[in-house]
């Protein structure tokens, strides 16, 4: 293990990012080279990756209170009033457009995933559902990254949802068959659940640990059998618990399927797996040798991202990230992006602090 790479990472990525920087603190870019036309137009979602890089290598308490409230209320600028989806979401316009506007062959596709359905020959969210999921995201991510520096949103995020009954309703209308996106969905009402209006915990925590598999451990539907989905799933759904602080349900039989199912990507996939090792090791004092040779393992397996030219990782290896929530951001050339350093730090972090060797200063941010 490059123990002297890793401990010059957190300071090259926070050199990128500045690199990144436009003309304001909080306006990024996502790569150097390569950004599309929406992809440069886009800004939410990079200013709070930005943030929790400054987060993570302690920057963020070395910039002026005032700078830093700026900061905060460019975020919750993004909070509007749209019918189409929950009130006071958080909405960057300008991916709004770019969805909105997909060009033919985007359209077919979802076109044809469409008659699919009709003709129940698949299970496919639609154009407009898979904005709505992702308009959803992006409020999570807001109000997360706000709630980790002690921020508020300015106007409460109203959850869709009348009642108890109603809430489940759409808990149990996700295809759990596929826990990475339904449990992403779970885990943002999670968030809301802890940082908006503080209800619906207990229909939350009932929900879920019914759902919980006795025998990998993670949170799915019976017939699900995709190794990926499990574990990714996993991750999702345990970042929503660590909001409500309820605590996995059976982590020594997920340690024992993550054990057995090691990913072998070459991209940012393996920082699911991670942090579903990681939480579930915090948990529970259980195969934490096995777990830690592994996580040395998988420092390799990060590293091959780092990209020596800009000091930082790429989503992709030897390729930056190309979309975001379905946008064409980049054209994915071998460049560093800010996608891939805030997850590949995060990740770095994680398996540092398991092995108790991480700097004190640094810290892990909650997703």
């Amino acid at each position: 293990m490059d123990k002297k790479f890793y401990s010059d990472v957190p300071h090259s990525v926070f050199n990128f990012l500045n690199d990144l920087r436009k003309d304001e603190i909080y306006l990024y870019q996502p790569s150097l080279e390569g950004v599309t036309k929406k992809g440069n137009l886009i800004s939410l979602g990079y200013s709070c990756y930005a943030v929790k890089i400054y987060f993570m290598v302690s920057e963020w308490e070395e910039l002026n209170q005032d700078v830093q409230n700026e900061w905060m209320q460019y975020i919750n600028s993004f909070q509007t009033d749209n019918n189409r989806f929950p009130k006071n979401s958080y909405i960057d316009q300008h991916f709004l457009d770019s969805y909105s506007n997909f060009g033919l062959t985007e359209n077919i596709k979802y076109g044809i995933k469409s008659a699919l359905n009709t003709f129940n020959i698949g299970k496919y969210d639609t154009k407009n559902i898979i904005l709505r999921k992702s308009i959803n995201a992006e409020t999570k991510q807001a109000v997360s990254t706000l709630s980790e520096l002690n921020y508020k949103s300015n106007k409460i995020v109203e959850f869709p949802f009348k009642d108890s009954p109603e809430l489940l309703h759409y808990l149990n209308s996700l295809n759990w068959e596929t826990p990475w996106t339904s449990g992403a969905q779970f885990s943002s009402l999670c968030v809301f659940s802890r940082t908006q209006e503080d209800k619906y915990r207990k229909e939350l925590e009932d929900f879920i640990g019914n759902l919980a598999n006795k025998e990998t451990g993670s949170y799915h539907s019976k017939e699900l059998s995709n190794k990926r989905e499990i574990i990714n799933g996993a991750m999702k759904v345990i970042s929503g618990l660590d909001w409500l602080d309820i605590p996995i349900h059976h982590p020594k039989k997920l340690i024992d399927f993550c054990l057995s199912n090691v990913p072998h990507s070459e991209g940012c996939d393996v920082v699911d797996f991670v942090y579903v090792l990681y939480k579930c090791s915090r948990e529970v004092n259980y195969k934490k040798k096995e777990i830690n040779n592994l996580f040395i393992e998988i420092l390799d397996q990060i590293k091959t991202l780092y990209n020596d030219k800009d000091g930082a990782f790429s989503y992709f290896k030897n390729k930056s990230q190309t979309h975001y929530y379905g946008v064409e951001i980049t054209k994915g050339l071998n460049r560093a992006d800010i996608h891939g350093s805030v997850l590949c730090l995060w990740a770095i972090l994680m398996i540092l602090d398991n092995l108790e060797i991480k700097d004190h200063k640094l810290k892990i941010i909650k997703p």
